[in-house]
């Protein structure tokens, strides 16, 4: 249950991501290379009709709210009133902001703009409105009604949100061209150029770039200490001691872990892994197996229809199903039995385990060099091929679910040099450290 402390902040952010992404509209109709799909259709209207960009835009929405009224089920728009309602004024305030950045652009801008200056102001509106669409979904306070209504058709229909949502966008586009056709008699087309191109395909690639990086304010929205000390108490209780280990590729990572599980008589978690992720998230053991610790190849498709509103496990991409179906398997596991886990960011997946000790294995080339000859019988080519590939998609997947760096030592307890002090020793280094930390 949201405080009203939490409730004021999550609207605070979401008043804000509103303004910025009316500013992020006016600045790509501003550029006047074409617009997003969604404000095409009104932007063709505000250039024939004496109504500005804003107010056609507001009118629209209100449409779009009465079109959701007579999609819900007689039986459930009682209980959709408020819901509706607060979607009026949401709508004004978008609406005004997009006027608001039109009047501030046209003070600071030439009327007619060179290529280039139209193009960056194209590029910086369409970044912008990914950083305001990433703000309003960590925000998860409410929806404008474009979204509302692409989500509430989708339910109605039982279709999935993204084929919904690019039918909802060229159906825009389409009204777009036909508005056009008809007030400039056939002669042009407006409001439909590289513009709308690009806020179709870009938007939903950059959002998901922003939104690791805004975690941070979850931790804000629900800061309470009182709430958070007696989480922790109850954490305490249901976890148990899990040593994760994070590492570079070469550096026995595997090898350590099991020496640890051995010693300490731990459960021990890491290929093995994949049957368990494969068996929560329903995918097969083959697309897990390749793709548990990476970035799916697919995901450009995945970024665009995604549905950035639904959890994780319901939206369209397999990436964040598996790496949902992950993180329950290990905090599961975490809850079980005492246990050693390599990799798959098990770090920050428990990062409110109190018994948790992190690890960071690396070592200099060289190092890593000789311990895939011994271990892994590569030569030199295959090697370094085998690092680059490796750690440049554990830390693509680790940046992206955590929107940290895998090699900053502060996200671990021990940060360790294998090269340097050797396997075993590594592996007395942390086995005297558990002991310390179960004696605390």
């Amino acid at each position: 249950m949201r405080t009203k402390t939490e409730l004021s902040k999550r609207y605070f952010i979401f008043f804000i991501s509103l303004f910025l992404q009316g500013f992020a509209i006016a600045m790509v109709a501003r550029a006047n290379l074409g617009n997003t799909p969604i404000s095409s259709p009104n932007y063709v209207l505000s250039l024939h009709t004496p109504l500005s960009l804003g107010e056609i835009t507001f009118l629209f929405n209100i449409l779009l709210i009465v079109i959701q009224y007579f999609l819900w089920p007689k039986a459930q728009r009682k209980e959709q009133y408020l819901q509706l309602f607060l979607q009026i004024p949401i709508s004004f305030i978008f609406a005004a902001s997009i006027d608001v950045g039109m009047m501030v652009l046209n003070l600071f801008l030439a009327p007619t703009l060179p290529y280039i200056g139209a193009f960056s102001l194209l590029i910086l509106g369409a970044i912008t409105l990914a950083f305001s669409v990433s703000l309003q979904v960590t925000a998860n306070a409410t929806m404008i009604s474009g979204e509302a209504t692409v989500k509430l058709i989708a339910t109605r229909l039982k279709f999935e949100f993204g084929y919904v949502k690019m039918a909802f966008d060229l159906t825009l586009v389409f009204l777009a061209v036909i508005f056009s056709l008809i007030f400039t008699k056939l002669s042009a087309i407006e409001g439909v150029r590289e513009g709308t191109l690009i806020g179709a395909l870009c938007v939903g690639p950059l959002v998901r770039i922003f939104m690791p990086k805004l975690k941070f304010l979850n931790t804000w929205f629900t800061k309470d200490p009182t709430s958070i000390a007696s989480q922790t108490s109850d954490l305490k209780e249901d976890f148990k001691l899990v040593i994760t280990i994070a590492r570079e590729y070469g550096c026995g990572g595997r090898i350590i872990g099991k020496k640890l599980a051995d010693d300490l008589k731990l459960a021990f978690y890491d290929t093995d892994l994949i049957q368990m992720i494969s068996k929560e998230s329903g995918l097969s053991l083959d697309y897990v197996s390749q793709n548990d610790q990476a970035m799916d190849s697919s995901l450009l498709y995945e970024m665009i229809m995604q549905d950035y509103f639904a959890p994780p496990e319901k939206s369209m991409s397999k990436q964040d199903a598996l790496y949902v179906a992950c993180a329950k398997v290990i905090r599961s596991l975490a809850k079980e039995k005492a246990c050693v886990i390599v990799g798959r960011g098990a770090n920050d997946i428990l990062k409110d385990n109190p018994k948790c000790l992190n690890v960071f294995l690396y070592a200099l080339l060289d190092k890593k060099l000789q311990f895939c000859k011994e271990h892994y019988h590569q030569d030199k080519e295959e090697a370094l091929k085998a690092m680059s590939t490796n750690d440049k998609r554990r830390a693509e997947h680790y940046l992206h679910y955590t929107g940290k760096n895998i090699n900053d030592p502060k996200n671990y307890h021990l940060s360790l040099d294998v090269g340097t002090i050797g396997i075993e020793n590594c592996a007395k280094v942390i086995e005297s450290l558990v002991k310390e930390k179960l004696k605390a």
